[in-house]
């Protein structure tokens, strides 16, 4: 017998983003002269070979922002937003996010591993190649995004929900699975261990995908 499972939505808490000013100068020109960014918004600049680790930026809102050659390792996002942004390539590697959402945004070999995400959505994405191994993510909703090809392996998840991705050859090896709901995204072609699969929430149609991790060959 099959054992029917029901998951529960995965609540995120929305960014807090209050009292923001439109910034006159660029995001590098405030990292020249301060460590900790708040309370700004930005729109419509392109920001390039910023080189930074270890700042923290708070409160802020990017709009149409287009990061080039951009590296910000190790660094705290606390209630961000990154709407219709292109953050394509750039690192945000063992860096902390929480209450971050990125809406619209190209995160095409967007490097996260190693990042601690709690309360993050991300939605309307193209995040194909995007980096997340080694990551622990709390609070997590990916909805309606491209992960072609991803990397989400040794990953730790904790109340995490995929809705309508697109999961096509992305890598979860060694990441656990367990009531995770992947019924409204493609699956096909994934990498993962058959172990790291029990408990996953899939439905009799994307089994048929999964065959191939069991060296099973169906011919008709």
């Amino acid at each position: 017998m099959i054992k029917k499972n029901s998951s529960k939505p995965v609540r995120v808490a929305p960014p807090i983003l209050e009292d923001q000013q439109h910034s006159t100068i660029t995001i590098r020109e405030w990292l020249k002269k301060e460590e900790t960014i708040s309370d700004l918004l930005f729109s419509r600049n392109k920001e390039e070979e910023i080189n930074v680790s270890h700042k923290s930026i708070k409160n802020c809102t990017f709009q149409y922002q287009i990061f080039s050659e951009c590296q910000f390792n190790s660094s705290q996002l606390t209630d961000i937003r990154f709407e219709y942004c292109d953050l394509s390539n750039i690192s945000f590697a063992e860096s902390s996010l929480y209450r971050v959402e990125f809406i619209s945004c190209k995160l095409l070999g967007t490097n996260l591993s190693g990042t601690t995400l709690n309360h993050v959505l991300l939605h309307d994405c193209n995040a194909s190649y995007i980096n997340l191994a080694m990551s622990k993510m709390n609070q997590v909703r990916f909805t309606n995004s491209l992960f072609r090809n991803a990397t989400f392996h040794d990953c730790r998840l904790t109340s995490v929900a995929f809705e309508s991705c697109d999961l096509v050859e992305a890598d979860f090896s060694h990441t656990l699975l367990r009531g995770i709901d992947l019924r409204t995204s493609r699956i096909s072609g994934l990498t993962l261990n058959i172990s790291d699969l029990k408990g996953a929430i899939i439905t009799s149609l994307q089994a048929m995908d999964l065959l191939p991790l069991l060296g099973v060959i169906i011919e008709d």
